[in-house]
């Protein structure tokens, strides 16, 4: 089957490579189209002063100056009593402390003349303050930069800005280190030009008519970060357009396959052609199964630390301001949106590779249900919607079925029909199955079995007729733009595909603006009995009796740091190890009740080390949980015959961790009180509030717009002020507040907004 990225996709695509390509040219252009410059002239001398050895050295050089409109001209005559005569031309830049960055600058342009005897020389110095070693006023303890420049015959010539260097004769007098003999020009006060190493009674005319300092307008430092930060995004884009190639690429090379295999056997060309393109098809899929693993590995391992210190960042949030808790969720929940995009790429992977296992356990129906309707419960209060849960009577109490897929498949169904749905309800019913292929008489290897139908069912915007034959394809969202929430449309493709693994298939029923209802049957095994189902305290903040001491072995510090803290936090006495060796060497020195094992490290790996824990005494019955960012059932398996007593996927949970723990080390856990529910959706109850007036109406809804949810308190307690018939809607709207359920309460103020909207409308 041949598929292809849709017209617009490439359009996009497209049009983001142009900009990631066209940003380093831009940067380059401004780099060097565009320059930094400082000019001194007679019209910009920037504070100007001529100076000789008669000032300073007792000499007896006489030095006058000339100024024109056009140049600045210094006369000098050099006298015999200094050992150094000379005369020079002082320009002050910028602050005397401050001075100005010449370290931007590139070369210097000169347009001058000279007039003395042969060679013509003279010196350039860039005067640099440095407060370490620097008095103000005497600029000799400034850091002299100078350079000794040969007067070309043409007036205008340039110089490299790096000629320049560290006078060796101010270093000595300085006393500087010649550690710190560098060139410094990072505060230039001053600039000079002097005389050259000249014999005395020599007369010299210099004639300056522009000293031009230019540089680039962006740094080379800047423009590296910018292309590195271009070429990053490109990298990264690449990346996508990758997974996406070898997805199609691994399609092709399936059909391929399957074409292959149906060729005359006798022929043995094309058996050898056959045999070619199953070697290639392999390859590729061994390939496509290492990378899948490696970058699962790789973007669970820092997931793990995101979201596991905002997991206990929350077990504290009474601790946070409202906007430290909004921003606290917001990263959580983008990393467990993250995640699922994650999962859902990994799972599409394994079931177009024909790699999707089963592990069907035995489960109570009506306690893995419940559990199912009380995560969606959750989400269809904090949007005001009705959520109704259905188990027909006279289904058996425990069935054989892969509880996780199951669940996979229920919790998109019904977290599409939450996200699509603003008003109204969302239903789940699981009654006997209507189809013969389902029926309650099917038999599984000799055990009698159930036919089970399952209906999600919503009031929500319904689907036309062309998004219908889509929505089942990878890749495809439901709903309109302002609709798509996220995801990567692979959802509903994954879920047909699992329930297809399972025996069935999903069908849907739409129209446009009335609702949908997806539905599909399977046939189970009726299992004698089910664990029963194991309801988490809702907060576990420590344990009773003496207190657990924990070993806990990552080489990903972050991923260490995270679960010390949490540990620790919940009463533990906690230890670290970076590898499997140090924990070997720690066994015997901190004697650990329980070790929590991550799998994939370097020197000696978790299954390794659990192998040797188990045949070492005393420690071969010490508890150990194994971790890894690599979640696949074979992965699981292979822990577990190394000797793991339990296994958790990173990112971790820390409730999941902590009940893991309470289990294998039977602890009575100190729970928090979980809170209370939240406001109950509006119903025929809402019948009884009185409606503030159009004007209050509006003003709520501004501040529902905002989020300010104090503030909106604040309005719920003036308006029962006002007058004591909206106390109920001012009841009503403070338990939505206080919960911070925003969505719950916007989808409130809707409803009496657009109440009233209709009927002020003609």
């Amino acid at each position: 089957m041949n598929q292809t990225l849709s017209r617009p996709t490439m359009i996009s695509y497209y049009l983001v490579i142009f900009l990631l390509l066209a940003t380093p040219l831009l940067l380059i252009w401004h780099h060097f189209g565009m320059t930094s410059t400082l000019e001194i002239s007679p019209r910009q001398p920037h504070g100007f002063r001529l100076t000789d050895d008669s000032q300073r050295d007792n000499g007896n050089s006489v030095s006058t100056l000339e100024r024109t409109d056009d140049a600045l001209i210094m006369h000098c005559q050099l006298g015999a009593a200094a050992n150094y005569p000379f005369c020079k031309m002082q320009f002050l830049v910028g602050d005397p402390v401050k001075g100005v960055d010449f370290s931007r600058f590139d070369t210097i342009t000169f347009n001058m003349r000279y007039a003395g005897p042969h060679p013509q020389i003279f010196k350039i110095h860039l005067m640099n303050f440095e407060p370490e070693i620097s008095v103000l006023g005497d600029w000799n303890s400034q850091r002299f930069n100078e350079a000794e420049i040969t007067m070309p015959p043409q007036p205008v010539f340039t110089i490299p800005l790096n000629v320049l260097h560290t006078a060796e004769w101010w270093r000595t007098v300085s006393k500087v280190p010649l550690s710190q003999s560098y060139t410094r020009l990072d505060h230039v006060t001053a600039v000079e030009l002097s005389t050259g190493v000249v014999p005395p009674g020599q007369r010299i005319t210099m004639e300056v008519r522009s000293i031009k300092f230019r540089g680039k307008w962006i740094s080379k430092t800047n423009l590296l970060m910018g292309l590195v930060s271009a070429w990053i995004g490109c990298g990264l884009l690449g990346l996508s357009l990758g997974l996406l190639h070898l997805r199609f690429s691994l399609s092709a090379s399936n059909s391929r396959l399957e074409s292959l295999t149906a060729i005359d056997r006798e022929r043995k060309a094309a058996e050898a052609a056959r045999e070619a393109a199953l070697a290639e098809a392999l390859r590729l899929a061994h390939q496509r199964s290492n990378f899948m693993a490696q970058m699962s590995h790789e973007l669970r391992t820092p997931l793990n630390a995101i979201m596991g210190y905002a997991q206990l960042l929350r077990r504290n949030s009474e601790q946070l301001s409202e906007q430290q808790a909004a921003s606290l969720a917001t990263i959580h929940d983008s990393s467990q949106h993250l995640l699922t995009l994650i999962n859902d790429i990994l799972d599409l992977a394994r079931v177009e590779a024909g790699k999707m296992m089963l592990y069907p356990t035995a489960t109570s129906l009506g306690g893995f249900l419940q559990a199912v309707a009380d995560i969606i419960r959750v989400k269809a209060e904090e949007k005001g919607l009705a959520f109704s849960y259905q188990l027909a009577p006279g289904l058996p109490a425990a069935i054989t079925i892969d509880q996780t897929r199951l669940r996979q498949v229920l919790l998109n169904l019904l977290g599409n029909a939450v996200k699509f749905t603003d008003h109204g309800q969302v239903s789940l019913r699981v009654l006997p199955a209507r189809s013969t292929g389902a029926g309650a008489d099917a038999v599984h290897d000799g055990q009698a079995g159930v036919g089970l139908r399952f209906e999600v069912a919503d009031s929500g915007i319904g689907m036309s007729a062309q998004q219908l034959e889509r929505i089942f394809q990878p890749f495809e969202q439901m709903g309109n733009m302002q609709r798509r929430e996220g995801g990567a449309g692979l959802g509903l493709a994954i879920s047909r595909q699992l329930v297809r693994i399972m025996g069935g298939d999903i069908a849907v029923a739409s129209a446009l603006g009335q609702g949908s209802t997806f539905w599909f049957e399977l046939a189970a095994p009726v299992a004698t009995s089910a664990p029963a189902v194991v309801r988490t305290p809702h907060a576990m903040l420590g344990y009773e009796g003496e207190r657990k001491r924990l070993l806990i072995v990552d080489d990903q510090p972050a991923s260490r740091a995270m679960l010390v803290d949490l540990l620790q936090a919940t009463g533990f006495v906690v230890a670290a190890a970076e590898n499997g060796l140090e924990c070997l060497v720690l066994l015997h020195s901190f004697k650990p009740d329980l070790i929590v094992m991550d799998v994939m490290m370097p020197l000696l790996d978790g299954n390794e080390t659990t192998r040797r824990i188990r045949k070492t005494p005393p420690w071969e019955r010490t508890p150990i949980i194994a971790v890894t960012a690599s979640a696949s059932p074979e992965d699981e398996s292979t822990c577990y015959q190394a000797g793991a007593n339990a296994f958790l996927a990173k990112p971790i949970e820390h409730e999941a961790l902590l009940h893991t723990m309470g289990t294998l080390l039977s602890l009575n856990w100190i729970a928090a009180q979980a809170p209370p529910p939240p406001a109950a959706p509006a119903d025929a109850d809402d019948a009884s509030l009185v409606i503030p007036p159009a004007q209050e109406i509006e003003t709520l809804w501004q501040l529902a717009q905002h989020g300010d949810m104090r503030e909106i308190m604040k309005w719920a307690d003036r308006l029962q002020a006002l007058d004591a018939v909206y106390a109920p809607f001012a009841e009503r709207l403070r338990g939505l507040a206080r919960g911070y359920h925003s969505l719950a309460l916007t989808a409130f103020v809707v409803r009496y907004r657009d109440a009233q909207a209709q009927a002020l409308s003609p």
